[in-house]
């Protein structure tokens, strides 16, 4: 484990900084020293090299995938920047000022849209990292809730009857991050609804045998896809308590570590890059690094119910 750590701790400042938050609960001076220097150095720097004079990433919010504004925020946000980065902030507030229907969605689009509910939990969580004072957010969240399907998932597409795991996950990710932002201000019934929404998952068995191989492969960006890495890393960051049928999924992520200790990247989401972070078929930092928090998570909860039953005997 501890050439694991040190191998970790050799990558981009980013990795470096998850790692001590994640792994090593590392004291605060720390992590601000290294958050700070995400925007300064490495993938972080590289991102913001890519933004355009007029404030935005490509051609426009969600022009071209994976390089428009939208996906870049979602990036930047992903890989620990502070909060704080004016170029993020900037450009989430233009979101909201330029991108808001009266109903409280989004349209990314430069052309009479919908809008679509996959996209608005993605915007959810990194507006709600980036700008937690503002006070749309709540809006959009709103809007979000009142789309929950029957089964307890969400819908890229308000008219369908069906939820899907992709938008689920992403809306899921989105009310986490807000519930944590804005802890006085979230609608009443948010936990209700990410219950449901987590039961969702759960009786679809997390989809391990879903048709989509893309489910079962180690892939990272995430994008807007679910896969079974994205639902672990989920549960595991907003302490959902264990249950028999996340065992499964569990057991294929142990399966997946390789002899050498780590996790290896297996796919890429086909789409345009500002740059390669990780190779496919090499050693992966960010996955490594999130499986390893997700199995220490799910180790603590097994020991303190080991604990818990030992102390009653």
């Amino acid at each position: 484990m501890k050439d694991v750590i040190r191998w970790l701790l050799e990558g981009d400042v980013s990795v470096q900084y998850l790692t001590h938050k994640h792994l090593l609960n590392s004291d605060q001076t720390i992590l601000d020293n290294l958050q700070n220097r995400i925007e300064e150095e490495g993938f972080g720097a590289e991102f913001l090299f890519h933004q355009n004079p007029n404030g935005h990433w490509d051609l426009h919010y969600y022009q071209r995938k994976w390089t428009c504004t939208h996906y870049t925020l979602l990036d930047l946000k992903n890989l620990g920047v502070s909060p704080a980065l004016m170029p993020c902030r900037e450009m989430v507030l233009r979101i909201f000022e330029e991108c808001q229907l009266p109903n409280g969605g989004m349209n990314l689009s430069k052309y009479e849209h919908p809008s679509d509910v996959c996209v608005n939990g993605m915007v959810l969580n990194y507006a709600s990292y980036f700008c937690p004072e503002e006070p749309r957010l709540r809006k959009l969240a709103e809007y979000i809730l009142s789309v929950q399907k029957g089964d307890g998932g969400f819908s890229w597409d308000v008219k369908s009857n069906k939820a899907d795991p992709h938008t689920t996950i992403c809306v899921l990710e989105g009310l986490g991050q807000f519930r944590a932002a804005v802890p006085g201000n979230k609608p009443l019934d948010i936990e209700v609804v990410e219950d449901k929404a987590i039961s969702f998952l759960l009786f679809n068995q997390l989809f391990m045998d879903a048709a989509d191989k893309r489910f079962r492969q180690l892939s990272y960006p995430y994008r807007y896809r679910y896969d079974l890495l994205r639902a672990l890393e989920y549960l595991a960051s907003q302490q959902v308590p264990y249950n028999a049928g996340i065992q499964p999924a569990l057991d294929w992520l142990q399966a997946k570590r390789k002899k050498d200790g780590l996790w290896y990247l297996e796919n890429q989401h086909k789409g345009n890059v500002h740059f390669t972070m990780e190779e496919v078929g090499k050693p992966s930092r960010f996955i490594t690094l999130k499986a390893l928090t997700i199995l220490k998570y799910f180790d603590s909860i097994e020991s303190s119910s080991s604990d818990h039953i030992q102390r009653q005997v």
